[in-house]
């Protein structure tokens, strides 16, 4: 493999109260004149949120005692200068200590290369995923403007911080101090590697880089990581096309990647600009097989552009693959620059919403059989002990599907009955993704996650019955300030 063509980087192209019954017993409190949502995407302070004691209503059960941690793009503001795309923000790790008497909140940016030389500058130095500066230094390669602002996850005794463009960053589980990034191999340095690696129940990490620029139509590199060994297996594989590729799904026996028509060519100002929407072309699905990694084929599906793949698992001769599909790409080229640019009580953007969708992939025939719900949904997840079964699939989602308001809601779906559950938060609530966690015993099983409250201007966590999540908030912790909306998350139990 020729580590260089992967080193053209992307961005070197042009407290209120709740009673016990649930939150629909709830005396709203004041909200501000005029609620701003905006509040979600506006910029942090640099530097650290101090420690901060969060009220708490309701028992937090035994199980969720310990870290909820969440990583998204925080500082979007320097000097003036203000970034155009969701993407581009400096990541900051907000962490919530969950106990059973208290619960706190503190949060720490990643102290990237990128993040500590522009605090020393005090001004951005360095174009975005998104956003082109006129003065931009020049990105040595894929971690020179990383921002690590995607996703966490625990590993070896560390929380790593990931971005997809670049390396993951590792920090401190308890202080969130930075420990540098994480070098996998020599030869594997400033590589592409995804904010959403899925893992095994014996602790194997498989993980995935996308580098669309790479090649004729873009590369995919493979990885698979034990805790024991470190780096184990790197595959590359050569793309029919260099769509966008943000997360992916796995079976027992393969790794599965949907690859919509948003393709890349080069000559755009930034990454994002450098994509574009080939609706008239299909999407293709890669299956890979685990023991062989050179053992892929390839399937073409109808037409969709896909963030996040839900589930997958081995049904007889199919793999079933569960996805959020939007119609188009405008998530990402439209939706993610007006939210930044939005101000005060303004319309919020409307743009096409992802469904709850399923592919059944057929290894003997070589069809595809495409079934599209009308389940809005994003975000999702499932009990990860049922890594090869069919499972519900819990997401953030909309009380009103007409509406193109922000996600509101909790869903749990069940792809074989069709049943859907849900919670509609009330007005002026922003939920983000929802973490399963287990429960000790059957049946008492929990979804904990966080949400924005811009009425009252509060930050806060929630959490609900994952077979009963209509009942609403069994626990809900408020604290008296905001912090931006992010993407994913993980609980770590004490």
């Amino acid at each position: 493999m020729n580590k260089r063509q992967f080193l053209q980087g992307a961005l070197g192209v042009a407290g209120s109260a709740l009673l016990p019954a649930g939150i629909h017993a709830m005396t709203p409190a004041p909200s501000t004149s005029n609620p701003d949502w905006t509040l979600g995407w506006r910029s942090a302070r640099p530097g650290p949120l101090p420690r901060t004691q969060m009220s708490v209503e309701g028992d937090l059960p035994q199980e969720l005692h310990g870290s909820l941690y969440r990583n998204g793009p925080a500082l979007t503001q320097r000097n003036g200068v203000n970034y155009r795309h969701w993407f581009d923000g400096d990541g900051m790790i907000q962490h919530f200590e969950l106990g059973a008497d208290a619960a706190y909140h503190t949060g720490r940016y990643v102290q990237t290369h990128k993040y500590q030389r522009e605090q020393a500058a005090g001004r951005f130095l360095y174009s975005a995923a998104g956003t082109e500066l006129a003065d931009s230094e020049p990105a040595g390669n894929n971690d020179t403007a990383n921002v690590a602002n995607i996703s966490v996850l625990p590993w070896n005794g560390e929380l790593l911080a990931l971005w997809e463009g670049g390396s993951a960053y590792r920090l401190d589980l308890k202080t969130l101090e930075t420990l540098g990034r994480k070098d996998w191999r020599d030869d594997l340095k400033h590589m592409p590697f995804s904010a959403h690696p899925l893992l095994e129940a014996d602790g194997t990490m498989w993980n995935f880089g996308s580098a669309p620029y790479s090649g004729r139509n873009g590369k995919l590199i493979i990885y698979k990581a034990t805790p024991q060994k470190g780096m184990v297996a790197v595959q590359a594989v050569d793309l029919p096309m260099a769509g966008y590729q943000h997360s992916f799904a796995m079976t027992e026996r393969y790794l599965v990647f949907y690859f919509g028509p948003h393709l890349f060519e080069r000559g755009g100002k930034t990454f994002v600009d450098s994509f574009h929407w080939a609706g008239d072309r299909s999407s293709k699905v890669l299956i890979v097989d685990k023991n062989d990694l050179t053992a892929q084929r390839w399937f073409e599906a109808p037409t969709g552009f896909v963030f996040h793949c839900a589930h997958a698992y081995e049904q007889g001769s199919q793999i079933v693959a569960q996805v959020c599909t939007y119609a188009t790409a405008d998530i990402m080229q439209v939706a993610m620059v007006d939210l930044m640019h939005s101000t005060g009580t303004a319309t919020y953007p409307d743009y096409p919403r992802a469904v709850f969708s399923e592919l059944r992939l057929d290894l003997n025939s070589g069809q595809v059989r495409s079934t599209s719900t009308d389940v809005l949904m994003e975000f999702p997840g499932i009990d990860s002990r049922l890594a090869d079964a069919p499972a519900t699939v819990y997401g953030v989602g909309h009380s009103d599907p007409a509406s193109a308001a922000w996600s509101d809601s909790v869903i749990g779906i069940d792809p074989e009955s069709g049943k859907v559950d849900r919670y509609a938060f009330p007005e002026h609530h922003i939920v983000e993704e929802p973490l399963f966690v287990a429960g000790a015993r059957a049946g008492h099983d929990w979804l904990v996650g966080t949400f924005l409250d811009f009425g009252r201007e509060q930050t806060g966590i929630y959490v609900l019955r994952a077979n009963d999540i209509a009942a609403g908030p069994v626990t809900m912790a408020r604290m008296n300030r905001t912090v931006p909306l992010g993407f994913h998350g993980c609980f770590v139990a004490a």
